[in-house]
Order: structure tokens, then C-alpha cells, then sequence
């Protein structure tokens, strides 16, 4: 459900502050892929198995 149709006044809030949802959702989808990314243990598991 959009907030905009049925609440005009979010409307102007977003014009006036931004959208801070939007933000924040970004920010946490970009804050989960790089600790996904840190804490990727595959390539060392894969180093292991050709030293072996």
C-alpha cells in the first residue's frame, strides 16, 4: 500500500526531508551484501583445499 494516496501530507514530508525509509532500507541492504561479503569464508575454505 502506498502511504501517499491515502496520507497527501506524507507527500510533503518526503518533499521537505527526504524519503527516510527508502534511505534507510538502502543503507541496511548495503550495510547486509558487504558483511555478507566480510564474512564470506568460502574462498579461504577453498585456499585450504588446494595447499592440501
Amino acid at each position: 500500500m502506498d502511504a501517499t494516496s491515502t496520507a497527501p501530507i506524507y507527500d510533503l514530508l518526503i518533499t521537505e526531508r527526504g524519503d527516510v525509509i527508502a534511505d534507510a532500507a538502502h543503507a541496511a541492504e548495503q550495510t547486509r551484501l558487504k558483511a555478507a561479503d566480510t564474512l564470506d569464508f568460502r574462498l579461504a575454505d577453498n585456499a585450504k583445499d588446494h595447499t592440501a
